[in-house]
C-alpha cells in the first residue's frame, strides 16, 4: 500500500506544477499574495509554478485550502 501512496502523491505533484499559475490568477492573487497566504517566499512559488521545485503533497493540499479548491479523484483501471 505504501508504494501506491507514493504513486498517487507523485502523481498529483506532478499534475499541479502545470496548472498552478492558472490557479493562482483565476483567484486574482498575485504570486506575492498567495506566498505570504502559503507562509512561503514568492520566489519559492515562481519554482512551483515552472517546475522547477516540486510541490510536495502538504503543501498542494495547503494551496488547494488557500485557494477554495476540491479535487475529485477518479479511480482508473489500467489493462
Amino acid at each position: 500500500m505504501e508504494k501506491e501512496q507514493k504513486k498517487i502523491h507523485l502523481e498529483l505533484v506532478s499534475m499541479n506544477n502545470i496548472n498552478l499559475k492558472k490557479i493562482r490568477k483565476s483567484k486574482g492573487y498575485t504570486q506575492k499574495e498567495l506566498a505570504s497566504k502559503l507562509g512561503i517566499s514568492d520566489s519559492t512559488l515562481a519554482h512551483y509554478e515552472t517546475g522547477i521545485r516540486k510541490i510536495t503533497l502538504e503543501m498542494f493540499l495547503k494551496i488547494l485550502n488557500v485557494c477554495h479548491l476540491k479535487i475529485e479523484i477518479k479511480e482508473t483501471m489500467k489493462k
